[in-house]
């Protein structure tokens, strides 16, 4: 690790190429990052606004068979005081669930004894079995009794309008009583009273919708793979919810996660309060997006629950594509500026490698000629031109010091010989100093003897000292002409 941290600081081309990458990147990650934020925000506001719709348009579904359920109860309620009939009252059943396809069961409840001959309870009632083949060709049967003897008049159907003197819609119920026709689904029902002509209250009008069947109302609240709807009653217990073992049997706060309690709280009670919204929270583990809307005259609430996995699905396999490209473009990006770099600073370091081989002594190598117009290629031909010029310098001086060389050994062999001349000038010197004093001594012993005694030596005494002294003195003629022409051959030297 620490040869490949000194080898790319050696490297120019890969320094330069990362800081480019590292400066790319930078700015493409901020772009990217905005980029994905405004996308995030985006997506998220269009899911808001396609589960909005969506909960808009169920609602209104929902409105819609209520307002039908609604006008059809009405004129029930108008109608039928004209035709009190007991057999009347049975077909009139009958007939409103065949061309009404959405109601399951019709009721006409009447008050105690209305009809003596019937005793005390009679009420009209057609129920609707659905098919339950897949698919749906078969028809739906309709059976038409008259219920009792029962205590209806308890019922949550028949009490309520009874007790309100108006028409509602009762909350979800379960119909069944033993040993009368019965469904075995939940259901809920729109109640209207019945009066006769004076006003008095002779009995009630229920037309019933089974849960099982409005549920599929919500079969299109699904935007997303794994989200679900739910709806609540006035008590918050849930009585559309995909797991079909909390219905009735939890309501959505006894339904929270720990970690969630307080949101799903606040949730039940804006639900329950008949409010719009959305709210953000865990359910079943999961972060999710819960968007929920009232549906009115019941008091009832629904909701759709979108995973947030799934709602950010596709922005997510988006970030990992362009998280992909990115890396390739990068990985790319990084051997386009590598080569572009190391293109650009190859002649830098030729340079360098040449410099270092001038350093070394290496003066007669030179490189091609850069074809370049750019301040590098000017740089390479100026270093070319340099060089030549400092070879020819370098040249130069290798002659010149073959021409010193050459005259120092000239002037070494000059030197040796003037020493040698010198050597043998001091040894003829010495020679004729010695060959010079011997005849001068002989002079002047010879002079003191005739200055002292001249005149009394005897004459062929006087004649032989003459003699030596004449011979002593051509000698030292002798030497001194020998010694004139040594100072002669000296200056020649």
């Amino acid at each position: 690790m620490k040869r490949l941290f000194q080898y790319i600081q050696q490297r120019l081309s890969i320094r330069l190429g990362l800081l480019i990458v590292l400066i790319v990147t930078v700015v493409f990650a901020l772009l990217f990052q905005f980029l994905f934020y405004r996308c995030r925000r985006y997506i998220q506001n269009a899911t808001f606004d396609r589960a909005t719709q969506l909960l808009d348009n169920t609602v209104e579904r929902i409105n819609g068979i209520m307002d039908e359920t609604e006008l059809v109860t009405n004129f029930m309620a108008t109608t039928t005081p004209r035709f009190l009939y007991p057999d009347s009252l049975l077909v009139f059943t009958r007939r409103t669930v065949a061309e009404n396809h959405f109601l399951t069961g019709f009721a006409i409840s009447m008050e105690p004894d209305f009809f003596p001959e019937m005793g005390r309870y009679f009420s009209a009632y057609s129920l609707r079995h659905r098919s339950t083949e897949p698919d749906k060709t078969a028809p739906d049967s309709i059976t038409t009794v008259r219920e009792g003897p029962f205590e209806y008049f308890d019922a949550v159907w028949y009490k309520t309008p009874h007790s309100l003197g108006t028409s509602c819609w009762v909350d979800a119920f379960d119909d069944y009583n033993e040993g009368t026709l019965s469904s075995p689904d939940i259901m809920t029902s729109y109640c209207c009273p019945m009066r006769d002509a004076n006003g008095k209250y002779i009995g009630s009008v229920t037309a019933s919708l089974t849960l099982k069947w409005l549920s599929q109302v919500f079969s299109p609240l699904k935007p997303y793979p794994h989200s679900s709807a739910i709806m609540i009653d006035r008590d918050g217990t849930y009585i559309v919810h995909p797991d079909t073992a909390k219905l009735f049997t939890q309501t959505i706060f006894s339904d929270a996660a720990p970690e969630a309690r307080r949101d799903i709280d606040a949730l039940g009670k804006a639900m329950m309060g008949g409010r719009s919204g959305m709210i953000q929270t865990i359910v079943d583990g999961h972060e999710s997006f819960i968007f929920y809307r009232p549906v009115a005259r019941t008091g009832w609430s629904i909701a759709i629950v979108c995973p947030e996995s799934d709602v950010f699905a596709r922005y997510n396999q988006l970030i990992v594509i362009v998280w992909f490209i990115i890396i390739i473009g990068i990985i790319l990006l990084m051997l386009f500026c590598y080569q572009t770099v190391r293109r650009a600073v190859q002649p830098l370091s030729q340079l360098d490698e040449q410099a270092k081989r001038i350093a070394e002594g290496h003066f007669d190598e030179s490189l091609p000629e850069s074809t370049r117009h750019d301040s590098v290629g000017r740089l390479q031909n100026s270093f070319i031109l340099m060089q030549q010029s400092l070879a020819k310098m370098v040249g130069d001086i290798q002659n010149t010091n073959a021409q010193l060389l050459s005259l120092n050994s000239q002037l070494a062999e000059a030197t040796q010989l003037k020493q040698e001349t010198n050597r043998s000038r001091a040894i003829f010197i010495q020679d004729i100093y010695h060959r010079i004093r011997t005849p001068l001594n002989i002079i002047c012993g010879f002079t003191e003897v005739l200055a002292a005694s001249l005149y009394g030596l005897p004459a062929d005494e006087v004649s032989d000292i003459t003699a030596r002294m004449s011979k002593s003195a051509e000698d030292i003629n002798r030497l001194t002409r020998e010694l004139e022409e040594a100072a002669l051959e000296g200056e020649t030297i």
